[in-house]
């Protein structure tokens, strides 16, 4: 008869079984020793030497502590396996991508899209880079990620609709992230808002410190967004905070979210008002010394009934010149349309020929108006009267 003995610790280890209780260890099968012979009988006396050895039995604290352990480090492992397992579903790809820009990490929250690769040509979309999330103030916070809801969507099939909330600039913002399983994983599509300025007024563009460029709208990351319209000579600069909006649902299924930053009409530049009151000025006097009936670009000019003529002008009144204030007047371009107050007067003698061919000699005064523009150029302000 065989007894099963563990090789490690000595536990005994029931027949049936090949792996020991207590270390999780291989056993390993020894023979019994055969049980010796009876001695024969013989008469006479016997000699007894004393009790031999007493036997050594396996030791079962050790075996104890090690089966422990064993299980411990098992259940560690079901557990960690378990916490894997958890972390792998449409929720959490939603709580990765709030949690990396919550971090300022947009190559790792730009990985977690499906179309990742789309997005990474920096000069076509500025936006998505860790500039635009380089402040604390800019990025979301606070997430909170709902349950997931199963929805078929129009293109892809079968995908997940993911609730989330969060603060940005003070705001709390909804928005639903589309989620699909690809051969990657549980990715996100369409996780992003596009950004739209309007009443920059030709001024060059910031989001987040980060040059918008020559566009006009970009995609960014969900969060807030510090939009400044530059100043330059002729208009101030101007500054507005938004965040993102839903907007509706595309033909795809998935939520829209916009962002608008919309500016108000702007003030002029410091010194804006007087340079172009001095060129007004100064395009007048200018006008004041051509002999023609009509001078060109210039705000007055006299209908005559005859040829040859030969006119000479005086103003005897300048008008205040300010900019039209109402928005419909302001271009999308640095340039603002004139107003003035209609004190405009000028003083002219005029000498002609009539069509009877008789020659005559008039004089009077008129009144003017100013109509034109005032544009930002790189070497200051330009005036130009119609």
């Amino acid at each position: 008869m065989e007894s099963v003995l563990c090789f490690r610790c000595g536990g005994d280890v029931p027949v049936d079984q090949q792996w020991c209780g207590y270390c999780a260890a291989p056993v390993v099968a020894v023979p019994a020793p055969a049980p010796a012979a009876p001695a024969a009988h013989l008469p006479g006396p016997s000699l007894t030497l004393g009790p031999g050895p007493l036997p050594v039995r396996p030791r079962r604290a050790v075996p104890i502590v090690a089966a422990v352990a064993v299980l411990l480090l098992v259940a560690g492992g079901l557990a960690l396996g378990a916490v894997r397992l958890a972390r792998n579903g449409p929720e959490d790809v939603a709580a990765d991508y709030f949690d990396a820009l919550a971090d300022g990490d947009a190559g790792a929250a730009l990985n977690l899209l499906a179309a990742a690769d789309s997005f990474q040509d920096t000069t076509r979309y500025p936006l998505l880079t860790g500039a635009a999330l380089a402040e604390d103030r800019y990025r979301p916070r606070d997430a909170e990620v709902g349950d997931a809801t199963a929805s078929d969507l129009p293109l892809t099939g079968r995908g997940w609709q993911v609730p989330v909330t969060y603060r940005a600039a003070d705001r709390t913002i909804s928005q639903n992230l589309t989620v699909v399983d690809s051969a990657a994983g549980y990715r996100l599509e369409s996780p992003l808002v596009l950004l739209g300025v309007d009443g920059e007024r030709g001024r060059a563009v910031t989001v987040n410190g980060v040059a918008l460029g020559g566009t006009r709208e970009a995609y960014v990351f969900p969060g807030a967004y510090e939009v400044v319209a530059a100043g330059n000579t002729l208009l101030a600069g101007s500054r507005v905070t938004t965040v993102p909006r839903r907007a509706g649902v595309a033909a795809t299924g998935r939520a829209v979210y916009l962002a608008a930053a919309r500016f108000d009409v702007p003030e002029l530049a410091a010194g804006a008002r007087e340079s172009i009151q001095a060129q007004v000025r100064a395009t007048l006097d200018e006008c004041a010394t051509s002999t023609l009936a009509q001078p060109a670009g210039c705000p007055f000019g006299l209908n005559i009934p005859g040829t040859g003529a030969t006119v000479r002008w005086s103003i005897t009144a300048y008008p205040a010149v300010s900019v039209r204030g109402d928005s419909a007047f302001w271009y999308a371009t640095s340039s603002v349309q004139l107003a003035d107050d209609g004190t405009g007067r000028v003083h002219w003698s005029a000498t002609y020929t009539d069509y009877q061919g008789a020659h005559k000699s008039q004089s009077g005064d008129s009144t003017f108006r100013i109509y034109g523009s005032a544009q930002a150029t790189p070497n200051g302000i330009q005036v130009a009267l119609t």
